[in-house]
């Protein structure tokens, strides 16, 4: 049923002034006019605050290609003139020209006599991006882009030198013809790293930030190892961001993770001899003293697996992923369409 002609008005009407909003605002940010990019939110410190931070930080990273839409709403907010919407916001990261759908920000607009001003603004949906929390620090290479906090940006060079390494190995590894347009790994210390996520303690070593079509954003967690020692991590996590940049991620219930983590781990070994490979000793004592059968869809680790038994099945993916590799090829199995490319 359609909306009566007297409530379907001041929704357009609110539709029309926050569309007008958006597109100057995506105008200023491509232009670096932090004023037109913060007048929106004239009178409310807090939301210029968040836009500021997001301004600075989106500058430094050569932000490109940028249009904010209303992806649903706006509804009425509870309150006279107040509208509740969803915003989307496309962008690339470095150079123009990829295409991508980026996170969703609840924002809520209040229509004044001056115009329509944002009131209140949430964090990025799946986030914070470390570009809405933290001042950054950027390096650019042809396939990376490296950013960090200012304490870290000493580091900034190695990471760079070995992500652009890394990401000639998981370019190989992307669907199709369509590699990722960018690969962006941003350096956490001990302070970013608990402002980036709440989901993961110090055993992880990193983490991908989805950005809703094309891959992810890496996190990778510094003062676990020397960063010129993070090789093999970025080849694995990059790999992942390659690996799923054109599929449709249906996994569901798991029965995949084997082929995400085991195209990872193959991309993390980079041709290694079989026999160097790290976990193969939890993999043989897992084997041992358990009772796996050996079906791949049912290897992924359970939610009271200790570590040791998580790097084991890491392994089994690992193996896998090897053996499908020496029989059939990279070029042939990776870069295809195969009847299980759809899965991951």
């Amino acid at each position: 049923m359609s909306p009566s002609p007297d409530k379907a008005a001041p929704e357009a009407a609110a539709k029309a002034g926050i569309d007008a909003i958006l597109e100057a605002q995506s105008a200023a940010l491509l232009t670096g006019d932090l004023a037109a990019f913060l007048a929106p939110a004239a009178g409310y410190p807090a939301v210029e605050k968040v836009l500021k931070q997001r301004f600075t930080a989106l500058r430094a990273l050569r932000v490109a290609d940028v249009k904010q839409s209303i992806a649903i709403g706006p509804s009425p907010g509870g309150a006279p003139e107040r509208w509740n919407t969803d915003i989307s916001m496309t962008y690339c990261v470095g150079a123009p020209g990829c295409g991508k759908l980026g996170p969703l920000t609840s924002t809520t607009f209040l229509r004044t006599p001056a115009g329509f001003r944002i009131i209140d603004i949430e964090q990025t949906s799946d986030g914070p991006r470390p570009w809405e929390v933290s001042p950054l620090v950027v390096r650019f290479g042809k396939r990376v882009v490296v950013a960090a906090t200012k304490p870290y940006a000493k580091d900034l060079p190695t990471a760079l030198r070995l992500a652009e390494d890394a990401a000639k190995v998981a370019d190989r590894f992307s669907l199709g013809e369509t590699k990722p347009h960018r690969y962006v790994v941003y350096l956490a210390g001990k302070k970013e790293w608990t402002r980036y996520q709440n989901t993961f303690d110090d055993s992880y070593i990193g983490f991908a930030v989805p950005r809703r079509v094309e891959g992810s954003d890496l996190v990778l967690r510094m003062g676990v190892s020397p960063i010129g020692q993070t090789a093999t991590l970025l080849r694995h996590e990059m790999t992942h961001v390659a690996s799923g940049a054109n599929a449709a991620l249906t996994d569901f219930d798991g029965s995949a993770w084997w082929l995400s983590e085991g195209l990872a781990e193959l991309a993390g070994a980079n041709g290694a001899s079989v026999g160097s490979y790290p976990r193969r000793y939890e993999v043989r004592r897992f084997l041992n003293r358990s009772s796996y059968d050996g079906d791949l869809a049912t290897a992924y680790p359970r939610d009271n697996s200790d570590d040791e038994e998580i790097s084991a099945r890491y392994g089994l993916a690992y193996y896998a992923a090897r053996c499908i590799d020496e029989k059939y090829g990279a070029r042939s199995c990776w870069r295809s369409s195969t009847p299980w490319s759809a899965t991951m």
